[in-house]
């Protein structure tokens, strides 16, 4: 996320750094999971 110069408090925090991607597994299962990628923000 960009750093903000403005003195606002930030809204959310990012729960994990990396998004979560398909496994194997699932690429297997469902092709079209190849694309996915899940980001996790909590609200403050």
């Amino acid at each position: 996320m960009p750093v903000c110069v403005c003195g606002k408090k930030p809204v959310i925090r990012l729960v994990s750094r990396k998004p979560i991607t398909a496994s194997a597994e699932e690429l297997e299962a469902n092709p079209r999971s190849r694309s996915a990628s899940l980001r996790i923000a909590e609200k403050i």
